[in-house]
């Protein structure tokens, strides 16, 4: 085999190993509406290659954004802004760059979060700016997020907050969904083709480049 030849296969090779995003400009019709439904609702650089991930199948695509949209865009019993915080708090204690990133954009576009407070929401246990009522949500999130034991006094907190069993079912499906995609980023997105997504459809330069960065292993 010559030089050029075993060069080229190892190319292949490599490229076999990715998957290959359903980017927004070849999207069939079922996926581009759906696609234009996410930039509607959360912005166009919020369009982010996991919704590419899903949609090779569209209806698995319906139902994850569909979850998501309830959770994040519509209404319920727990503010938004601490439902993006708790989807940044997953994001913070696994480390991975990109979903912290874009749950941090989205903090400071949306809810206008200074870089202090992301700092802040970084270390929540230690902050003296965010209230208890507000940690105790955090709190009980993270420990469920990472299969660490949950307590009657979690349980407390949340509802010396005031928080009702509606409020919590909300709070654990956002735990649930949004630990998923993080662990789905980690695991998956260093083996997708992410660096050719559309960068007008990426929260920021520093999500681009972590898009399928080593760095999310």
């Amino acid at each position: 085999m010559t030089a050029i030849n075993s060069a080229a296969k190892q190319v292949t090779n490599k490229l076999a190993t990715r998957i290959n995003l359903v980017k927004p400009a070849e999207a069939p019709p079922a996926v581009a509406a759906i696609f234009e439904d996410i930039r509607k609702t959360k912005g166009p650089k919020f369009l982010t290659p996991t919704w590419g991930f899903f949609a090779h199948d569209p209806e698995l695509l319906t139902h994850w954004w569909g979850l998501q949209k309830r959770l994040q865009k519509l209404a319920g019993e727990v503010p938004k802004k601490i439902m993006f915080g708790i989807t940044f708090v997953c994001a913070t204690e696994v480390g991975c760059p990109r979903c912290i990133n874009n749950a941090q954009v989205h903090l400071q576009d949306q809810f206008g979060l200074s870089d202090g407070e992301i700092l802040e929401l970084s270390d929540f246990e230690n902050s003296k700016i965010i209230p208890e009522s507000e940690k105790a949500v955090y709190r009980f999130c993270r420990k469920m997020a990472f299969d660490q034991p949950t307590s009657e006094e979690d349980f407390g907190a949340l509802r010396a907050a005031g928080y009702s069993d509606r409020a919590i079912v909300e709070m654990i499906s956002l735990t649930i969904l949004e630990s998923g995609f993080i662990r789905r980023a980690r695991a998956v997105a260093p083996f997708e083709d992410g660096a050719l997504w559309p960068k007008e459809n990426l929260p920021s330069a520093t999500y681009a480049n972590n898009v399928d960065s080593k760095k999310n292993l």
